[in-house]
């Protein structure tokens, strides 16, 4: 492989290292925002849980209306989740795999320089 392939190659490597890093950032951002979602979902979810508890009956009905509402979202959130879940997993194995390219890359280099030193 020649030096002028070897750039292309650089070039390509680190622009996917920076896509992947930019995905990454974006679905821990995305992750940050679903799991507060969540906290919010369960503290809502508790309050309806404790009217019925001691609430009228009316009270209890409309409660128990809300909390089946909240695990409906709860269950839509917990697929988000996972979702995201599987996308990390899979943007880390991509970024493991451009690590390696990039070790590659290197090696090449340190073997053209030590080909100069002889």
């Amino acid at each position: 492989m020649g030096l002028r392939e070897n750039e292309a190659d650089t070039e390509h490597v680190l622009n996917r290292m920076e896509n992947t890093m930019n995905n990454l950032e974006q679905m821990s951002f995305d992750s940050i925002n679903v799991t507060d979602l969540l906290v919010t979902l369960l503290g809502e979810a508790r309050e309806y849980a404790a009217i019925m508890k001691s609430g009228t009956e009316i009270e209890r009905n409309n409660a128990f209306k809300l909390l089946c509402e909240i695990l409906d979202k709860i269950l839509e959130t917990a697929f988000i989740v996972n979702n995201i879940a599987h996308d990390l997993e899979n943007e880390t194995l991509y970024q493991r795999d451009t690590v390696e390219a990039i070790k590659q890359i290197v090696d090449f280099f340190y073997s053209m320089t030590d080909d100069m030193d002889l």
